[in-house]
């Protein structure tokens, strides 16, 4: 008798949803990427055969939806996945211990010797209910990814109860740092606000784990020559540069967060077995984003439409014929996987160092036009709103190839639905990241194979237009009201005013705001 199993995991605290910088979201797609590359090197190891997802070797970029030929019992899959959680916590938790001169006594955050098997402390219980594990089995492929779906109904996890102030970033989870889990005096209250003498201790903390990671390959335990400055040295060394390369000294964000940051250091993903954001120590370094005055940045957010449908779709085919029914799917997720996979390395993606892609699993990616942080005097040169159009223009012939491929090979209609944040330098990154999933399902609401533009205005206030991929080109008719057309650097500031002001007539009207009423607008520049 044939066995198949699916399986599917995601964290019980969105890893990706709670991002703030570019280094979370790159260590959240890290981490989850690892964690599914564990789990199917471990099907391999059982004998099994990999379906999906495609190119099982490659750890960049693998989602988190596995569906093998065979029985992969759910308590193997439970067990590797948070053995390997586990130690990943185990390594970051322990170069912060190492790294920073505060004494192993003061650290109240895990599980001394004598506890274990007793009792959790805050580490090892983020250890143990992180994440959410769903695991379906069936005769056929569909009968094991209806069983998945059905188990999913039931939700599989754990809430955590904590101790002291909650994480500048969440507000939900409490903050990492030494003191936390410590027992509470008689009389004292679990949420009460840290005295004095803690504030300063959590500071110290914070500072210290700030300053070492500004420059860790010099300021780490084995290579620093001196002893880590002062609390005042370092107060002095923040009011200078506060903003942090991997952690700002002022935020105060939990152990999850905290892992987020930490997996992107080289040293501890070499550890950990990850895959490395430089694939060489000569590579250009991390830069994140300039977000001064003036810098906009561009964010895209794309994801396959129907693509669940249309995995059912296959694994319905050729029902007395297995063989020929996962070569299909082996083949659907192997492009897929192979085109996220090319995405990512493409030299012509964007401007000159403008851009980057976060992540790009196949059927889903993520990724941001900006300016790069620099030390020179000059300022970075910005990205230009003509710039981001044209690269938009363009960005639907990426997947070209991929669809002609699906449509030829296996009969079936694919396309992306894109939502592109075009936002001001002080909408929160957090607030673009929502707006980035809001615009991308909004494109799929309106018929899938659509682009939604939201242009966020540092005010919190938007406009936005959502169109298919075939309407997009009507914006390089675009006349501004001095008569500047596409090519001679119009001004885009009077269409955002009167995408504004139309939203505005309409919602006073009760009107349904789309591509459609925009038109109207539109007719107002564009040449004829």
């Amino acid at each position: 008798m044939s066995e198949y199993t699916a399986i599917s995991f995601a964290p019980v605290q969105g890893f990706i949803e709670k991002s703030r910088k570019l280094r979370d979201l790159y260590g959240a797609s890290l981490i989850l990427s690892f964690l599914s590359s564990r789990l199917v090197q471990e099907a391999l190891c059982q004998g099994l055969e990999v379906i999906s997802p495609g190119l099982p070797t490659v750890q960049k970029g693998m989602p988190n939806r596995i569906l093998i030929e065979g029985k992969f019992e759910r308590n193997d899959v439970q067990k590797m996945l948070l053995t390997e959680w586990q130690n990943l916590l185990t390594i970051c938790r322990e170069w912060v211990e190492d790294n920073l001169s505060i004494p192993e006594e003061q650290y109240c955050w895990s599980q001394k010797a004598e506890e274990k098997g007793i009792q959790k402390r805050e580490w090892e219980r983020w250890g143990s209910y992180t994440w959410e594990i769903f695991w379906g089995y069936g005769g056929t492929i569909q009968g094991a990814m209806d069983d998945l779906e059905t188990r999913k109904l039931k939700r599989d996890w754990t809430a955590i109860n904590w101790v002291g102030e909650s994480s500048s970033l969440t507000g939900t989870d409490a903050i990492a740092w030494h003191q936390l889990g410590k027992e509470l005096a008689q009389g004292e209250q679990p949420g009460r606000t840290l005295n004095e003498t803690e504030q300063r201790e959590l500071k110290r903390f914070y500072h210290q784990l700030a300053w070492i990671l500004d420059k860790p390959e010099s300021r780490n335990k084995e290579q620093r020559k001196e002893a880590i400055p002062s609390d005042e040295a370092l107060e002095t060394y923040f009011q200078q540069d506060d903003s942090g390369k991997f952690i700002a000294p002022n935020e105060r964000i939990s152990i999850p967060e905290l892992v987020k940051r930490l997996v992107t250091y080289e040293k501890i993903a070499e550890d950990i077995k990850l895959e490395k954001i430089k694939n060489k120590r000569t590579d250009p370094e991390f830069k994140d984003i300039t977000r001064e005055a003036g810098y906009w940045t561009g964010w895209f957010m794309g994801d396959g439409d129907k693509v669940g449908d249309k995995l059912k779709e296959l694994a319905s085919r050729h029902k007395n014929d297995e063989k020929q029914q996962i070569k299909e799917l082996k083949y659907f997720t192997h492009l897929m996987r192979n085109w996220g996979k090319e995405f990512q390395k493409k030299p012509d993606l964007f401007p000159q160092g403008k851009g980057r892609v976060i992540y790009a699993g196949g059927d889903d990616f993520l990724g941001v036009l900006y300016s790069e942080e620099t030390k020179k005097p000059a300022e970075p040169e910005k990205v230009k709103p003509i710039e981001a159009l044209r690269w938009l223009l363009k960005l639907e012939s990426r997947w070209q190839e991929l669809q002609e491929t699906i449509k030829q090979e296996l009969d079936l209609d694919f396309a992306f639905s894109v939502g592109f944040v075009w936002a001001g330098h002080q909408v929160p990154q957090r607030d673009i990241l929502q707006h980035c999933r809001d615009a991308e399902q909004r494109a799929k609401n309106l018929g899938r194979n659509r682009l939604t533009i939201r242009v966020v205005f540092n005010s919190g206030q938007y406009v936005q237009w959502t169109c298919p991929w075939d309407y997009l080109h009507v914006l390089q008719n675009y006349c501004d009201r001095d008569g500047k057309t596409w090519g001679e650097n119009p001004n885009w500031s009077h269409i955002y005013n009167d995408w504004a002001q139309l939203k505005a007539r309409h919602a006073a009207a009760g009107l349904f705001f789309n591509y459609w009423s925009l038109t109207h607008i539109l007719h107002q520049y564009i040449n004829t």
